[in-house]
């Protein structure tokens, strides 16, 4: 990552064709596979530098903890191997790879893949902002930093894919700088050599995820670099997070906005079609009140949880799983009812039968200009079910309340993991109050 003079995160827009909003909330959005979302997450790490490298077991057991099953990171010949291949192991964990003609030859390349073996990585991706100062340094730009990329690019394409299908190990995109769309047209040679466009869709100040701003929107993003380079290809978005470092002239957000919109951004990234989305990153890089490249992570430097962290892990731990969902899934469970325009709901079905909604209002709960938290009041919500004889429960991903509870709610079983609280049903639907977090309803 290269931090410019403006801030970076990711959003989605509203109003994707699987997301129901407003007062008419369509009837014939998509049920999702709990266990597709769950993949579709991950997070950037750096595990051969610090401070990830001496601390390496606590990474590995948060981020087992927490559920998440794919990092991106970079693949260097001098990588400790034995670190990826505990990871997948342990808590089946795979890479997306990061390759780059300044750090590896194409050989490298392969004879890593063939080491840790092909199966632990999810991906191998092109050179990462190949329109930086830092790459335009390195003797591998030769001067002429586009060049370079698509060359490279093309030899990684033409290397891996008569040895492994796109099936088995997609080859994304090289990536651009988030506030310089223009330079994705410079590389637009690339395209025939990936097969999946890979974007830093950051949003630049501190905006919530629905936000419709330039340089902020995903589908600002997916305009302005996606379809530069290759027009409606599928899309990885492997850089977005929120930074929570807050001082004079930063734009950072506050932990507690943070952790309100990281579950909505995966969220509407999900409904949006992104096959996977990389927040940046795991683990703050520091703790320098004055470093803002320092603390984007969802684990601070003293190696504790921000709430951020918490509340990823709650709804993982809820939607995670082994199911699936088939084209001829049935129709919805549920549908909001007599919504506000704000109002968004987006249904996961359980290897179970159940259906778990998870809804939020897309308020803003963060001001940037006076950098403070903006109090949301949660409003009520009612939600028309399917079979009025079903039984509902609701929970709220949040800061963690004694060691044994991941909700806030009192927890309701000795086993870790999400309470919930019964909801009445009345006259086949039922009413939850939802403001800027994501509220979670389970249909059984």
């Amino acid at each position: 990552m290269v931090v410019p003079s403006l801030t970076r995160r990711a959003f989605l827009a509203g109003g994707a064709a699987s997301l129901l909003s407003g007062p008419a909330a369509a009837e014939t959005a998509a049920v999702h596979s709990a266990a597709a979302f769950a993949d579709s997450v991950g997070v950037n790490t750096h595990l051969s530098t610090e401070p990830y490298a001496s601390r390496f077991e606590l990474v590995r057991d948060l981020l087992g903890a927490a559920g998440i099953r794919h990092v991106r990171d970079e693949l260097r010949p001098s990588n400790n191997l034995g670190h990826w291949r505990e990871l997948f192991e342990r808590h089946g964990i795979r890479s997306d790879l990061l390759v780059s003609p300044a750090t590896n030859t194409v050989r490298q390349m392969q004879d890593y893949l063939e080491a840790l073996g092909p199966e632990k990585v999810s991906a191998i991706e092109g050179q990462n902002e190949g329109d930086s100062d830092w790459f335009k340094s390195q003797w591998a730009a030769h001067g002429d930093w586009s060049a370079a990329v698509i060359a490279y690019q093309r030899e990684v394409f033409e290397a891996l894919r008569p040895r492994y299908p796109e099936a088995v190990l997609p080859i994304l995109s090289p990536t651009v700088l988030d506030w310089k769309p223009d330079d994705a047209e410079a590389i637009r040679d690339a395209a025939r050599f990936c097969d999946i466009v890979a974007i830093h869709s950051y949003a630049q100040h501190g905006e919530e995820p629905e936000t419709d701003a330039p340089y902020s929107a995903l589908s600002w993003y997916l305009r302005n670099i996606r379809d530069r380079l290759k027009p409606g290809a599928p899309v990885m978005a492997t850089e977005t997070g929120y930074n929570t470092l807050l001082h004079p002239g930063g734009a950072g957000v506050s932990e507690a906005a943070a952790a309100a919109y990281i579950p909505r951004l995966l969220l509407n990234n999900f409904a949006a079609g992104i096959r996977r989305t990389f927040l940046y990153e795991f683990l703050d890089e520091g703790g320098s009140p004055a470093d803002m490249e320092q603390h984007w992570g969802l684990v601070r430097y003293d190696g504790t949880p921000k709430p951020a962290y918490h509340a990823l892990a709650a709804l993982l731990g809820v939607l995670s799983g082994e199911e699936s969902v088939s084209p001829s899934a049935p129709a919805p469970a549920a549908a909001l009812h007599e919504a506000p325009a704000d109002a968004r709901m987006l249904q996961f079905r359980k290897a179970d039968g159940s259906t778990v909604a998870a809804i939020w209002r897309a308020v803003r709960c963060w001001d940037p200009a006076a950098a403070r938290d903006i109090p949301v009041e949660p409003r009520p919500l009612t939600i028309a079910l399917e079979r009025p004889g079903r039984r509902a429960a609701f929970a709220m991903p949040g800061e963690p309340k004694g060691d044994a509870a991941w909700m806030e709610l009192p927890d309701t079983g000795p086993e870790k993991g999400p309470a919930w609280m019964e909801l009445p049903v009345a006259d086949g639907a039922v009413t939850v109050h939802a403001g800027a977090k994501v509220v979670l309803v389970r249909l059984t």
